[in-house]
C-alpha cells in the first residue's frame, strides 16, 4: 500500500466538476481529455510508458515532464492506496477502491455535474462540456472510498506533511510521510489537535524525572517539592520529623495559598518501581490529627514512583488524596518553569 497525493484541479474548466465528483460521487480524476478513451488506458496498461509518450509527441507537446502524473494515476496507484487531496487550508483521505480506470466513455455521466447541480454534457468528440459550452479538461477517473474530509492543516498536519502540501505537482508518492498522515488522522479522529506544549511535556518529562531520579536524594526531592509549591505562589511549612506519636501520621511540605485559603499537605516519597498504601494512611492520619483555622485542606502523595499498587490507589480513591506519579511530577515543574530552582 502507498500513499499518494493527488491535486483535483484538473485543467481548462475542471474544479467545478472535479470536486463533486470526488465529494458527493467519489471518483479522483485527473485532466488529460485528449486522450480519454478506455483503449488509451488499454494501451498505457499493456505498452507502459511509452504508450502515453508517443501520444504526447504525437500532438507536437514533446516529452513533458507532468506525463509522468498521467502514468501514476493510470498505472502506479493501486487499489488499497491512501490519496491525500489537498483544499484550502485542509485536506481530505480516500482510499482506492479498486483497479478500474475510467475515461470518458465509461464514467457514468449521470454524475459529472459542477457544483451547482449543473449537468455537463459530452459530445461525439469525447469531450464533457458545461452549459457554456467549454470544454472541460477532465479524462480519466478512479472510484475511491472516503475515509475522512476536510482535515484542517492546522493543528493536525505535522510541518514535514504542510510542507509537503505546498508541492504544485498534480500528484506524488509521499508515502515516506505514512506516520505523518496516520497521526493526523488518529488525532483528528479522536479530536485531539497537535499541541506544541503538550508534545514538548511528553518528550522532556521522562529526561527530567531520570535527572531527578539520579541527582536528588530523598531530602532534596523533598526541597523539590517545597521548591514546586513556593513556584505556585504558597508559602511553605516543613513539619517536625521528631512527633513522639507516629500515630499522627506525616506530612513532608504543606504549602499554604493565602488568596484561596486552601492548605496543601504533602507526603514525600523517593521511590522507584510502585509506591503502596502506606503513603496515603500517613497523610490521611496527618490530616485527621491537625487543623488549619479557615483553611480548606488537600492532601497530596507526590511519589518518584511509576506507579501507584491497587491497593493504594483504591485508598486515596476514598479518602480523596490525590496521587501524583514521578512523570506526572516532571510535567508540573515543566508547566511551572524552572525560575528560582537552586536545589
Amino acid at each position: 500500500m502507498k500513499y499518494w497525493l493527488h491535486r483535483i484541479t484538473g485543467g481548462d474548466y475542471a474544479l467545478p466538476f472535479a470536486h463533486p465528483l470526488l465529494f458527493t460521487h467519489h471518483y479522483l480524476s485527473i485532466g488529460w481529455s485528449d486522450f480519454s478513451s478506455d483503449d488509451f488506458v488499454r494501451k498505457v496498461l499493456a505498452e507502459g510508458l511509452s504508450a502515453i509518450e508517443n501520444a504526447t509527441l504525437s500532438e507536437g507537446w514533446g516529452l513533458p515532464k507532468n506525463r509522468w502524473n498521467l502514468w501514476r494515476f493510470i498505472h502506479e496507484m493501486k487499489s488499497g492506496d491512501i490519496i491525500l487531496v489537498p483544499t484550502s487550508q485542509a485536506f481530505s483521505l480516500f482510499e482506492i477502491e479498486d483497479d478500474v480506470i475510467f475515461s470518458n466513455e465509461s464514467i457514468d455521466s449521470s454524475v459529472f455535474m459542477d457544483w451547482n447541480g449543473k449537468r455537463a454534457i459530452r459530445k461525439e468528440d469525447g469531450y464533457y462540456y458545461n452549459v457554456n459550452g467549454q470544454p472541460i479538461d477532465l479524462g480519466f477517473y478512479r472510484k475511491v472510498k472516503p475515509i475522512l474530509y476536510n482535515i484542517p492543516r492546522a493543528g493536525f498536519a505535522d510541518q514535514r506533511l504542510i510542507s509537503r502540501m505546498k508541492i504544485r505537482q498534480t500528484n506524488v508518492d509521499i508515502s515516506d510521510l505514512k506516520s505523518s498522515i496516520e497521526n493526523a488522522r488518529k488525532a483528528y479522529e479522536e479530536q485531539k489537535p497537535i499541541n506544541l506544549k503538550e508534545k514538548i511535556l511528553d518528550e522532556t518529562a521522562p529526561k527530567l524525572l531520570s535527572l531527578i531520579e539520579n541527582l536528588t536524594s530523598a531530602d532534596h526531592f523533598e526541597s523539590l517539592v517545597e521548591w514546586y509549591l513556593k513556584s505556585l505562589g504558597a508559602r511553605t511549612e516543613i513539619p517536625s520529623k521528631n512527633a513522639p506519636d507516629k500515630g499522627e501520621g506525616d506530612a513532608d511540605v504543606i504549602g499554604y495559598f493565602e488568596n484561596i485559603k486552601t492548605a496543601i499537605m504533602v507526603q514525600v516519597k523517593k521511590h522507584e518501581g510502585i509506591t503502596d498504601e502506606w503513603a496515603i494512611q500517613q497523610i490521611k492520619a496527618y490530616k485527621t490529627n491537625h487543623t488549619y483555622d479557615d483553611y480548606l485542606t488537600q492532601m497530596w502523595v507526590i511519589s518518584s514512583c511509576e506507579h501507584y499498587s491497587l491497593a493504594a490507589m483504591n485508598e486515596a480513591e476514598e479518602a480523596g488524596v490525590r496521587l501524583i506519579t514521578g512523570l506526572d511530577f516532571a510535567k508540573m515543574i515543566l508547566n511551572a518553569g524552572l525560575e528560582g530552582l537552586n536545589i
